[in-house]
């Protein structure tokens, strides 16, 4: 396979952060006397702020989404700070091949950049990408191409050499778009037969990418 760019989506893929996540944003519009249910919240994964805000403000009109989301982003921040938003299974042995074998990496994700750095910081995994698209970039949201394609330009790389390791629908279709090579890694949104156009590969956890990259 003649992958040369490794980029990464980060909550849920990367980062065991989604379902406390979940909780965190439904707790962070309680604070405003807003119910914000679950699925409503598990509807918005992998989507960009303005996209979320619009979704929230159609279901909440009286919600301060903008507020919403600046508790969430502090009250994640301090999980990570304990210690409760850890790698996912097989990223630090992933990451620990692509770095011996020269293999540029970056993260394309829909959270502000300041989320991307603390989780990061915090895993100790930070130094291990080279560039990063992410939600202040203000690109459109997946599943358009825009942010791996940023991400893949940010690498000095042609998309057809890039693979995507996604855990999102929304997010496999944006690498599909991309022209990239595609892996699941499925977290809380499972895979279903649907999937497969946009899937070159399901995988069970992020070691299973370095059998891929050797064959």
């Amino acid at each position: 396979m003649s992958i040369r760019a490794v980029i990464f989506d980060m909550d849920g893929l990367l980062i065991d952060s989604e379902r406390v996540g979940l909780h965190v944003m439904r707790e962070s519009a309680l604070r405003q006397g807003c119910d914000v249910t679950l699925e409503e919240i598990r509807s918005t994964l992998g989507a960009s702020y303005p996209s979320s805000r619009e979704f929230y403000l159609r279901i909440h009109p009286q919600l301060d989404v903008h507020q919403m989301f600046v508790t969430f982003s502090e009250m994640m921040k301090e999980k990570a700070q304990q210690g409760q938003l850890p790698l996912k299974k097989g990223a630090a042995e992933l990451l620990r091949f692509l770095q011996e074998k020269g293999i540029p990496r970056a993260v394309a994700s829909s959270s502000p950049m300041h989320m991307v750095q603390a989780y990061l910081t915090h895993t100790g995994v930070l130094p291990c990408f080279s560039a990063f698209a992410t939600g202040t970039d203000n690109l459109p949201s997946k599943p358009d191409p825009a942010i791996f394609l940023t991400a893949a330009q940010r690498l000095n790389a042609e998309p057809a050499q890039c693979m995507v390791l996604e855990d999102s629908i929304n997010g496999v279709r944006a690498g599909r778009a991309a022209g990239m090579t595609v892996c699941m890694v499925p977290d809380m949104i499972p895979y279903t037969d649907d999937l497969k156009p946009y899937c070159d590969h399901v995988l069970d956890d992020l070691s299973q990418v370095i059998p891929l990259l050797q064959a």
